[in-house]
């Protein structure tokens, strides 16, 4: 019996591949032959032309280990191997994986089990094929008929075939004997498990930080310890389970399922909503939606946590931030920014403030459209008290889709565009790695959504939303995005301050929005309410500013109060001041109550 094993990281990546000598006789059945032969394809660079190593009479040779772990070819998003393959030496153009050209691309295929006899009948290939085997198997005419099946259909990449197309070709084969199968175009990963689940298929998904990070069994190695990739995400397919410390999924019978970039696009066998399914499950990129497709994505559960998204709410909103010190405070001013916004999408019905003790303030608008107030106290104090109370009408903007004309990255400003948008294009100053990894992190996305904004954009809310762990307190206002990086986990500040900072990298404007939310009965995470909330705006050519909640996963909505805006936390933080004489230690304590009064 053969293994596969297959890796499908989010960027760039240089695995530590060691295949490990082992048989029966190692396994304690002496006098059983050996299990020969191994081989790995992957994508030097991650460009369309495929390197295939492979030894069709070794059991195992060290010199592999070095040959494969030196080697800076040896970088790519998609690595394919064929292990343990043959109880007997085969010849090199028998051995796994195959690689062929076709569309502008290499293939790689690699398959477990046998064909029934009769198999060279059935896979007809036709008096002048395209695709001729070079050696005997059944594995690699099978292999020319699936690419005799992508050039009849006109289909020169796996995202040019319907996936319930490819599957149906795929069961068709399975008709045949034991069909275990891994197929790719350098871009997307199919694999596929026998229906009868002969042999076997298993999958996890392992998210940085990386409490070990060694897959292994008797017959492979892999570690993702590289220097350089220390914030990779991967996805793993493997006929065995490598590693008892992650949560391994085994794919049922006759499933199908296409992989990108460290992410599920697309499921043949979505799993009940009670049971454990394939981890991040991704909308489909914009050439495989068709009306099928996207029925069959539409169908898996969304990860976000409200079941219906109104389309306008009424809300009331009360905020009370109240310091304490524990000596007088003699002279301090202050800006607030409580006061809801107003615009075609938002109404306030109602607003009150107060401040207590009483101070001398100037309402204004500041420089990003924020209605301010400035206030300066004389008199001492040793408690401040600000709240405010509003009612809100909120409705919904349309849902960011990608209909009709796509804005594609990389985004061309013109000049004039480019100096009104220039305080929203420029990411944080952090050291240049730090820099190239975020940079190489939003590239996952891009890739992943065949340079279309808005998939973009919503892949990367989603995954922020399913990898990143909501984390009270993890973080200060200090924390870097590379440090949320790095930590995935953090609040909702943080989450923000990240991707705001992931579409400057894409040349992406992107802008701080400070707010409230409802949560209500079906949020998780109730604290999002207890505080003021904090989320992205991003600009879309022709559609102007639109919101994104990494922290939930959607797109804001009318639960979203929106207060105030700018570059970062800091311009949009709801009251900020300076002491200038007096106050010593400080305490403060923030209360916000958001309330539904439409029922």
């Amino acid at each position: 019996m053969s293994e596969l094993l297959a890796l499908s990281f989010d960027a760039d990546a240089s695995p530590r591949v060691r295949f490990r000598k082992s048989g029966f006789e190692e396994a304690g059945r002496p006098g059983e032959p050996g299990i020969y032969g191994w081989g790995v394809g992957w994508y030097p660079g991650s460009e369309r032309g495929a390197s295939v190593l492979k030894d069709p009479t070794s059991s195992g040779d060290p010199k592999v280990e070095s040959v494969l772990g030196d080697w800076d070819r040896f970088r790519s998003t998609l690595f394919v191997c064929h292990l343990r393959g043959h109880r007997r030496k085969r010849s090199q153009e028998d051995a796994q994986p195959f690689v062929r050209s076709y569309g502008g691309r290499q293939w790689v295929f690699a398959h477990d089990g046998d064909l029934e006899r009769g198999w060279a009948d059935r896979l007809v290939l036709g008096d002048d094929p395209a695709f001729e085997p070079l050696g005997r198997t059944d594995s690699e005419r099978a292999f020319c008929w699936l690419l005799g099946q992508l050039r009849a259909r006109r289909a020169r990449s796996l995202n040019e075939v319907e996936p319930t197309e490819l599957l149906a070709w795929l069961a068709e084969l399975d008709t045949l004997g034991q069909v275990n199968v891994m197929l790719t175009d350098g871009d997307y990963l199919a694999v596929y498990r026998d229906r009868e689940e002969r042999g076997g298929i298993h999958s996890t998904r392992r998210i940085p930080p990386h409490g070990s990070t060694r897959l292994e069994s008797d017959s492979v190695s892999v570690e993702i310890d590289a220097p350089e990739d220390p914030n990779r995400t991967v996805l793993v397919f493997s006929s065995r389970v490598l590693s008892q410390h992650d949560a391994w999924l085994p794919l049922s019978g006759a499933q199908l399922v296409l992989a990108r970039r460290g992410s599920v696009v697309w499921d043949s066998d979505p799993r009940d909503a009670a049971q454990p399914s394939l981890p991040s499950e991704r909308p489909l990129p914009p050439q495989l939606r068709s009306e099928a497709s996207h029925q069959a994505a539409a169908a898996q559960p969304l990860p976000a946590p409200i079941a219906e998204a109104p389309l306008e709410r009424l809300l009331s909103v009360e905020h009370e931030t109240r310091y304490s010190y524990d000596v007088p405070v003699d002279r301090s001013t202050h800006r607030i920014l409580l006061r809801p916004l107003i615009d075609r999408l938002q109404q306030v019905e109602s607003f009150e403030f107060e401040l207590d003790p009483m101070g001398e303030g100037t309402e204004y608008e500041d420089v990003f459209g924020n209605a301010a107030v400035s206030v300066e106290f004389g008199a001492p104090y040793t408690q401040l008290a600000i709240r405010s109370r509003a009612r809100v009408r909120v409705q919904a903007p349309p849902p960011l889709e990608s209909r009709g004309r796509r804005p594609s990255i990389p985004l061309v400003w013109m000049p004039w565009q480019r100096q009104m948008l220039s305080p929203y294009l420029l990411p944080p100053e952090l050291p240049e790695t730090q820099l190239e990894e975020l940079s190489a992190f939003a590239m996952s996305f891009v890739e992943r959504n065949d340079s279309d904004l808005t998939g973009s954009l919503l892949d990367m809310n989603e995954t922020l939303y399913n990898d990143f762990e909501y984390v009270s307190g993890s973080t200060t206002a200090a924390t870097t995005p590379f440090e949320v990086l790095e930590a995935r986990r953090g609040v909702c500040q943080d989450f923000a301050g990240l991707m705001i900072c992931l579409a400057r990298l894409l040349n992406v404007p992107a802008r701080y929005r400070m707010g409230y939310i409802y949560t209500g009965a079906d949020y998780e995470n109730k604290v999002q309410s207890d505080a003021s909330h904090a989320w992205v705006e991003v600009y879309v050519p022709r559609v102007g500013w639109h919101g994104f909640d990494p922290t939930n996963g959607r797109q804001v909505g009318a639960d979203h109060v929106r207060v105030a805006c700018g570059r970062n936390y800091r311009d949009a933080t709801p009251t900020s001041g300076t002491i200038y004489r007096g106050g010593g230690m400080e305490t403060l304590s923030v209360s916000v109550r958001v309330e539904a009064l439409d029922g």
